[in-house]
């Protein structure tokens, strides 16, 4: 397949979702110090309800690279998710990255999963789910990454709505304390 440009690419996402996208652009940036050149990335904005159309449209124009999905917890009842992907990725010059945002409420945290079409995904879904509770449906895996396997049900450390990293240690193995005191004697 021919690389597309970002404008052909963001209108076959606009064709495809139609209202469900709901704010887009297109970032232009140089790279190179001798050979300056440029590259261009699609941001968009999604209703949640539309984030499988998304994703299978995005598979459908090329299959893409994960660059990384993250989330943030914005403060009051919302989490925004952020999906980034490379388009055309090994060739030069043509690759266009899509990042993809979804406001989730902190009341509905489920998004379907994504490792039916990309394995790879599952690293990712998995500390999502672990730091800010959000449930991937589909998402076979479920054990923890990073938390101790007796972290607390219902605790997500990136979440505002937390209580302090202080608080949570008390919950896990050992604490920083006695961490030290076996490595110090």
């Amino acid at each position: 397949m021919n690389a597309l440009t970002a404008e052909e690419v963001l209108e076959m996402l606009k064709s495809s979702l139609g209202d469900a996208l709901l704010e887009h652009e297109i970032r232009t940036y140089t790279a190179g110090t001798k050979k300056k050149r440029e590259y261009q990335e699609v941001w968009i904005k999604i209703d949640r309800k539309a984030f499988r159309k998304a994703v299978e449209k995005i598979f459908s124009i090329d299959y893409p690279h994960l660059h990384f999905i993250t989330g943030e917890d914005t403060g009051g009842d919302i989490i925004e998710i952020i999906y980034s992907f490379a388009l055309f990725h090994g060739i030069p010059w043509k690759q266009l990255s899509i990042v993809m945002k979804i406001d989730l409420p902190k009341s509905e945290l489920v998004l379907p999963s994504i490792t039916d079409l990309m394995i790879g995904a599952e690293t990712n879904e998995r500390e999502i789910r672990e730091m800010l509770g959000i449930e991937f449906d589909g998402l076979k895996n479920k054990r923890h990454l990073f938390l101790p396997d007796d972290w607390p049900e219902g605790k997500y450390p990136w979440r505002k709505d937390e209580y302090g990293v202080d608080d949570m240690i008390k919950h896990t193995h050992k604490s920083v304390k006695e961490i030290r005191r076996e490595q110090h004697g």
